[in-house]
């Protein structure tokens, strides 16, 4: 290969083994300290960052199905993390609210994320590289700048179905 060529299974493989080893690393923590899972843990963040969020917003925010984000969101109610609450805008749905246990585990979680993400990948790459890396990761992805999480303070701006930001 000459010097810059990239072979494209070699990055392939690193990019899968990369968000791997952060998903075990996070997991692990969050399983050992809070008993939560990351599966649940992501699901109840896009709850957080979306205020009268739909499950079709949950299926988005992750890329499944919305059968897989409503079972998501039923075992989520089920561990208290979640309640229903009537669709004010359409009787005939609902929307998912957070308990205040899942605003718990929403910011307890959240600061494992960025400790593990510190501890593993700010070294290498410093603040401003990160910052960079989190913006050419959502290029990739087709969205727009990363919402501030509800943990930092901030209301995150609002974002269509399909991931984008409203304005």
């Amino acid at each position: 290969m000459a010097d810059g060529d990239v072979d494209h299974a070699v990055l392939f493989e690193r990019i899968v083994r990369l968000q791997v080893d952060l998903f075990n690393a996070v997991d692990t923590r969050l399983r050992r300290e809070l008993d939560l899972l990351l599966i649940a843990l992501l699901p109840m963040r896009i709850v957080a960052a979306h205020p009268g969020c739909r499950v079709q917003e949950i299926a988005d925010g992750l890329g499944i199905s919305v059968g897989g984000a409503s079972k998501s969101a039923d075992r989520l109610e089920r561990g208290g993390w979640v309640r229903r609450v009537d669709n004010p805008s359409d009787r005939r749905s609902s929307v998912l609210e957070l308990t205040a246990e899942g605003e718990r585990m929403v910011a307890a979680g959240s600061a494992i994320i960025r400790e593990e993400l510190d501890a593993r990948v700010g070294p290498m790459l410093g603040a401003q590289e990160l910052a960079r890396f989190a913006a050419d990761v959502d290029r990739l992805l087709g969205l727009g700048p990363a919402p501030q999480t509800p943990v930092e303070g901030k209301t995150p701006p609002a974002r269509s179905s399909s991931g984008h930001q409203q304005q």
